[in-house]
């Protein structure tokens, strides 16, 4: 699995579900009280879309980030798996539907998807600071 965390424009990232207002302030008051980011956010490099890190990216475009660590994925392997989170969504939600939805520019509501990559999380720390430059 690929380890490497790159530092990607804000702009370039599509993303596939809705944020929620509630997460949002929460993730932005820890963000803010930490300055850093603690987790990339996950990205099909093929199509851009974000897997897993809405809340984050959210949070870092409204503090005006240009950029944002990304670990990117090849969505279509095997080791990446995608789960149903809200029961009252249709059942079997397929990547490739997953990212249909994003490039259509319709989103599912906030939390409806939970991606796990195999291999486990990637942890770096980087200041959020270095994310406004």
């Amino acid at each position: 699995m690929n380890t490497h965390i790159t530092l990607v424009d804000i702009n370039k990232l599509i993303a596939h579900e809705q944020t929620d207002p509630v997460r949002l302030q929460t993730v932005r008051a820890r963000m803010c009280a930490q300055q850093v980011i603690r987790k990339p956010v996950i990205v099909d490099r093929t199509s851009r879309v974000i897997l897993d890190g809405h809340h984050r990216v959210r949070v870092l475009r409204e503090l005006g980030a240009k950029r944002v660590p990304v670990l990117y994925v090849r969505y279509k392997d095997a080791g990446i798996r995608v789960y149903l989170r809200r029961k009252e969504m249709l059942p079997g939600i397929l990547k490739r539907y997953v990212v249909e939805m994003a490039v259509s520019g319709k989103l599912f509501p906030s939390k409806t998807t939970r991606h796990v990559v195999a291999g486990g999380r990637i942890m770096r720390v980087i200041r959020i600071k270095e994310l406004l430059e």
